[in-house]
Order: structure tokens, then sequence, then C-alpha cells
């Protein structure tokens, strides 16, 4: 795993670990601290306030205390608009968290996975996607 600064939007950037070879179709598999995804979710929270719910999906963080000594809690995607068709249940996502390889490291959590289409950022904050292993 290798840290990088990651977008799927063009105008939000954040730090994440990556495995360079966890790619589909040149996209990127982030994992995010608790503090990161914690930003994440306020940001498509302001989004969908902004835009509707129909168009943008929102992260929520609730905190769980610690572990390890390091900060941890439950990560969840909430698809507003599949909820018609799916129902709440199906349309909310429990994000998958990293065990930590060291007692040294936070839990990390996956938001969106792949399917968000993050692409990893060059040190110009450019995209590259693919993402060749190189900052």
């Amino acid at each position: 795993m290798i840290e990088v600064l990651v977008s799927n939007n063009d105008r939000d950037h954040y730090p994440a670990l990556i495995d360079p070879a966890d790619q589909r179709d040149g996209y990127v598999k982030p994992w995010f601290d608790l503090e990161t995804a914690q930003r994440i979710a306020e940001q498509t929270q302001a989004d969908a306030e902004r835009f509707g719910h129909g168009s943008i999906d929102t992260v929520h963080v609730f905190p769980g205390g610690k572990l390890d000594g390091h900060p941890v809690g439950l990560v969840v995607v909430v698809t507003w608009m599949d909820i018609p068709e799916k129902g709440a249940q199906e349309a909310t996502e429990i994000c998958e968290r990293s065990e930590p390889d060291d007692e040294d490291e936070a839990p990390r959590y996956s938001i969106g996975g792949h399917d968000w289409c993050w692409y990893a950022l060059d040190d110009r904050l450019n995209p590259q996607i693919p993402f060749t292993g190189t900052k």
C-alpha cells in the first residue's frame, strides 16, 4: 500500500492508501482514515443539500470509540436514488474496514470502492488513469 491523493470529481482531493495492483479500468480503490472519511461525509452531505439527494450518494460516519488507541467508527454510504426501487436496506452500504497490519496503524475505510471511479493524482494534482505506481 502506498499513500497518494485521490479524487473522483476534479474538485476535492483526499489522502488515501492504495494498492497499485488493485485497479479496475484504471481507477483505484482508496482506503481512508476516519478523519478523512468524516471530511468526505461532510462534503457529500453538503453537495446533496445543494444539488439534491436524487443524484448524490451521501456518506455518514458514526464514531465508535477506539481500537488499539485509534479512533474507529461505522462508515455508511446511502444511495438515495436507489431507495424507491431497492428499499433503504439495499440502498445502504456499510463500508469495508481494513484490519491494521500493526498496532501503530489505524483502521481505514473503503468509501465507494472502484464504483466511485477514484483516481490517483500526481504531484501537480493531475489525474493518473491508470495509476502507474509513481506519484
